[in-house]
Formats: structure tokens, C-alpha cells, sequence
């Protein structure tokens, strides 16, 4: 038993079945040999099949792959620019468009390494990869290929072939389409060429000793060359064909006799194509090993029953001991026990999945500790925002300013900058949603912005422009852009008496759902101010962070004596608000 405690689990599992399997097969060695030919010819037929049926899957998979590629292709810009002048007829571009279509061809030829070459003809020219050679001698419309999509007239799987339309007469399979476009387009297809030797080995993957596998199409035709000689003559044996041709089920079997030697035959029908997956086996191969059942009969007895239960029970008492233990350890932490760990003994891979286990749960402890300070950080985030917000020398210098205004007899500003600071913390508030607008954070920054220019007259001018009604209803962070306006007034400005310029504009990529802020001053730059206002950009930098992740970007292009701009390129996220 020691022994067995230093083996992995697995070789653990193989000595189990290892004896379950010698002691039932030692039962069940009674059956006749005739009996047991029958079954396992049976068996091999419905093993053959599943393998057939697999491989056909393997094989569809592979050619609706290919297709896929193609309706990608053809989905492309480049493509459908070409189509559209081939629709009119404008010719003037081509060479515009075969270079366009270079890359398009070599992503499709990249994403499946089938594919020998992709041909496409125009009324206003033909189009092919650049790095592979057209044969000038032959026209597409004077091959085979061109005759068999004009008369089936539609998508064509066209069987192994020499390629007409390239140098190199390499051995292709052909995939004839049609285009997909808005209008109709007459005289415009597509042929992709596979490597016929590639989709040989795909075909014949797995095939086992004494077996071939081979493709027919709807007329009994091999779909590539190079069969073996056993295929050539089952594809001349005519019960063969006229079976395969007759019979509308997707799956069969059967046996066949060529040559004096029995064969089992199993096929499987494609489908995405009208061909056919025949694999053939010999009959005396695959009953090679029942000449051994007779010996087998020998030694079965009562006991064999009690032994292999005896044995089995011990076993798997044995085997599923550590399962037991993890699983109630698994018990105590559904009853939000997160102290509980497993304590196993042994090496083998039961136990291994216990020690992970606890890793596990050391781990899930630590992200809990991580997400508890992350909310406490969140919250030191938000309060620092709003007292940034709420700045006291902001608020005495605008209320000294009212008063003074007052005193000068200067009521309509006077009257301005209290409408503008009770709207600023209106706004600033939010009733006290972290998220608002970018509607109603211009406004907030319009008001501040209002404040300081009637603070300090005539220091700067101050513009907001752009933006999309699409963009200006996206949820994002409040007092984003207040940060940045007030670097540039207290720090940008701080050594101009005159001449400030603040621009606030918006940007909408439709496409990308993305949305961007620039907020640029004429300042005297980042270097020698970035100590002064570096907390204010941190802070902005940890809020975009709590709130999209790393999808949001903010960027600094600065130098001395030619100002700042901020860029903040944020995504769609977060909930919408009412307007307040």
C-alpha cells in the first residue's frame, strides 16, 4: 500500500482497469469463437464509422473554414471597392486595387495555410497575389473551370487538377465562387486553389495499419491522385459505385470481396460538397486476434467474481479516499469557512489538486483583503476630488471678488458670479452621484471657467467647441476637466498678466464608440509647473482608473513657453443620468 501511496494517480487508475480488464476478459472468454467474430466485426464497423464520420466532420470543418475566409474576404473594404468599379465598369483604379488586394490575399492565404493561391476575374481586369506568377498562356475563361461554374451556376468544388492559371503546374483543388455585394455583379469569380497534397494528408490523418481512405465525388471520380492501388480497384468494382451512387443515407457500411480478400467499407457523405469519404479495411486483419479467445476459456471460475469485486472494492476505497477529504474541506468553505485547507498524504494527483486547492483559497482571501482596499481607496479618491472641488482660497478669493464688485457698484457681475458659483456646486454636488455627463461636466467647467475670467480680468479667453449629442450623454466621472482648467489659470497663466487662451473641444468616433477631450492652454508649459499641479493629474489618473480600467487614456504634451494639452481619450461605459 505504501507503494502504491508514492505512484501518481494515474498509474494508479491504469493497475485498477489493468485487473478489472484481465479478470473480465477471463468471464467473458466462454463465448464462441463464432460469436465473438461476429461482434467484433460489428464493433469494428461502428468504430470504422465514427472514425469516418469524424474525419468527414474533420474535413467539413476544415472546407467551411475556408469558406468562412472567403465571406471574410469578400466582406473586406479593398474587395468591395474592386466590385464596386467592376459593377460600373471604371477600370481607371485597377492598379490601385490590385495593390490594395495584395494584403487581403495574404490574410486569407495566413489564416489558412491550404490555400495555394486565390484568383479573381473582372470585367475590368483579373486580380492575384502579387508574389505569385500568372501563366499569361491561358485565359480563365478558356479552362474547365470557367465552363463548370457557367453551368452550375453556382458555388463549385472542382476535383484535383494541374493549376492553369499560375506557373508551377502544382496540383490543386479548386473553390469557384460567386461574389457577395449589394447589387448584382455579372462575369466577376473568385477561385481558390488548395494544395491537393495538403488536403490528401488531412483526409488520410489517422488511417490505420492495412486501411485506405479516399474521397469520390458524385460520379464515383477520385477527388485528388496519387491513390493506392487497392483504391483504384475498388473504384472499378461496380457494386462499389453503384451502392455509393444509389444510396441517399449520409453513413454506411458494407463488405466487400476484391481480389479473393474480404473487405469492410465504411462511408460518410460531406457536407458542404457532393463528395464522398470511403475508408476500406481488410476483414483478416481487423479479426487478426480471436485466435486467441479459444485459450482464454481456461481459468474461469467462481472465484474470478469474488476476487475482481474484492479487489475492485478495495481499490476504489483507496483511490477516492483524498477526493472524500477535499470534498468536505469543500463543505466548510461553502458555509464561508475560508479557514479550512486540505490535509492529504501522498504525491499522486488527487492530492496535488487538494494543494491547489488551498493555494486556492489563500488566494481568494488576498483578493478579498485587495477589493476591501481598493473601496477604501476609492472613496479617498472621491473625497479628495470633492475637496479639490470645494477649494477654500477658490471660494474666498471668488466671494472677496463679489464683494468688491459690490463695492465698485458693479452689480451685473456681481450678480453673474453668484449665479455661476451656486450653479458650480449644483453641479459639482451631482446630488451626490459620482457619475454626471459630459453635458453637465462642460457646464460645471463653463461656470468655473465664468468665475475665474470675472476674477481675473482680462488674464484669458476661454472656448468650448465640438462635440456630437451622442457623445454629450455618455455617463463618465465627475470633475474631470476642473483639474485641468485650474493648472492653466494658477499655473500656466501664473506669470502672464494678459493673453490666456483656454480651448475645451470634443471628439466622436462613431465606429470605435470612443470619445476624446482636449483641454489646451497657451501657458508656460509642463516642465516647470508639473511638481506644482502633478497631484491634481495623479488624482484624475486613479479616478479613470476606478471607473473604465485601463481603457481610458489621458496624455500630456507639454514643453516650456508653448503651454500644455491634455488629452483624454475615454470609452462608452458606465450608466446614463437624468440631466440635474
Amino acid at each position: 500500500m505504501n507503494f502504491l501511496r508514492s505512484r501518481t494517480f494515474r498509474s494508479k487508475l491504469k493497475s485498477a482497469f489493468l485487473i478489472v480488464i484481465i479478470l473480465s476478459v477471463l468471464i467473458t472468454g466462454g463465448f464462441s469463437y463464432s460469436i465473438s467474430a461476429h461482434v467484433v466485426e460489428k464493433n469494428a464497423l461502428h468504430l470504422t464509422q465514427d472514425t469516418v464520420t469524424k474525419s468527414a466532420q474533420i474535413v467539413d470543418e476544415k472546407l467551411n473554414k475556408l469558406m468562412i475566409i472567403m465571406m471574410t474576404f469578400m466582406l473586406s473594404q479593398p474587395f468591395r471597392s474592386m466590385l464596386k468599379d467592376a459593377s460600373t465598369g471604371e477600370a481607371d483604379r485597377y492598379y490601385t486595387h490590385l495593390a490594395n488586394m495584395d494584403n487581403v490575399f495574404s490574410q486569407a492565404r495566413i489564416a489558412e495555410p491550404l490555400i495555394h493561391s486565390i484568383y479573381i476575374s473582372t470585367p475590368i481586369g483579373e486580380f492575384y497575389p502579387l508574389t505569385i506568377n500568372r501563366n499569361r498562356h491561358t485565359r480563365f475563361e478558356d479552362t474547365f473551370l470557367y465552363d463548370r461554374v457557367r453551368l452550375e451556376n453556382q458555388n463549385v468544388w472542382v476535383e484535383g487538377h494541374e493549376d492553369m492559371l499560375f506557373s508551377g503546374n502544382d496540383r490543386v483543388i479548386s473553390l469557384i465562387l460567386e461574389p457577395i455585394f449589394d447589387v448584382p455583379v455579372k462575369d466577376v469569380y473568385i477561385v481558390v486553389n488548395i494544395r491537393e497534397e495538403g488536403f490528401r494528408n488531412l483526409v488520410e490523418a489517422g488511417v490505420g495499419q492495412d486501411a485506405v481512405r479516399f474521397l469520390l465525388n458524385a460520379d464515383g471520380i477520385p477527388v485528388y491522385s496519387k491513390n493506392s492501388n487497392l483504391v483504384q480497384k475498388a473504384i472499378g468494382t461496380a457494386p462499389l459505385l453503384n451502392e455509393l451512387q444509389q444510396d441517399v443515407a449520409v453513413i454506411g457500411s458494407a463488405s466487400y470481396r476484391i481480389d479473393h480478400r474480404d473487405y469492410l467499407l465504411n462511408y460518410a457523405r460531406l457536407g458542404i460538397t457532393d463528395w464522398t469519404m470511403v475508408t476500406m479495411q481488410s476483414k483478416d486483419y481487423v479479426l487478426r486476434d480471436l485466435i486467441y479467445v479459444k485459450w482464454m476459456i481456461v481459468g474461469i471460475t467462481l472465484g474470478a467474481f469474488l476476487i475482481t469485486a474484492l479487489i475492485s472494492g478495495g481499490l476504489a476505497r483507496y483511490l477516492l479516499s483524498p477526493l472524500q477529504g477535499l470534498q468536505r474541506v469543500m463543505k466548510r468553505v461553502e458555509a464561508n469557512d475560508l479557514t479550512a485547507r486540505f490535509d492529504g498524504q501522498g504525491k499522486d494527483e488527487l492530492a496535488q489538486v487538494g494543494f491547489r486547492f488551498n493555494r486556492m483559497l489563500e488566494q481568494v482571501v488576498v483578493l478579498i483583503d485587495e477589493v476591501k482596499q481598493a473601496e477604501t481607496n476609492k472613496r479617498a479618491a472621491e473625497i479628495k476630488a470633492l475637496s479639490a472641488q470645494m477649494d477654500p482660497h477658490f471660494l474666498y478669493n471668488t466671494l472677496n471678488t463679489v464683494y468688491w464688485k459690490l463695492k465698485l457698484g458693479q452689480i451685473e457681475e456681481s450678480q453673474r458670479m453668484v449665479v455661476s458659483l451656486s450653479r458650480l456646486f449644483q453641479l459639482g454636488l451631482n446630488k451626490g452621484n459620482e457619475i454626471t455627463t459630459l453635458q453637465k461636466e462642460l457646464e460645471h467647467v463653463k461656470q468655473y471657467l465664468e468665475i475665474q475670467a470675472l476674477c481675473y480680468p482680462n488674464l484669458f479667453h476661454y472656448e468650448i467647441r465640438g462635440g456630437d449629442s451622442r457623445f454629450a450623454s455618455w455617463p463618465i466621472p465627475r470633475l474631470m476637466l476642473q483639474p485641468l482648467v485650474e493648472n492653466s489659470i494658477l499655473h500656466g497663466f501664473k506669470d502672464m498678466e494678459t493673453g490666456g487662451q483656454i480651448t475645451i473641444e470634443m471628439a466622436y468616433d462613431p465606429d470605435q464608440e470612443l470619445g476624446e477631450i482636449t483641454v489646451t492652454d497657451n501657458g508656460r508649459g509642463m516642465e516647470e509647473h508639473l511638481p506644482e499641479h502633478g497631484y491634481a493629474i495623479q488624482n484624475l489618473i486613479s479616478r479613470l482608473q476606478l471607473f473604465y480600467g485601463d481603457r481610458a487614456k489621458l496624455a500630456l504634451d507639454s514643453k516650456p513657453g508653448r503651454g500644455t494639452m491634455v488629452t483624454l481619450t475615454l470609452p462608452r461605459g458606465g450608466e446614463q443620468h437624468d440631466e440635474g
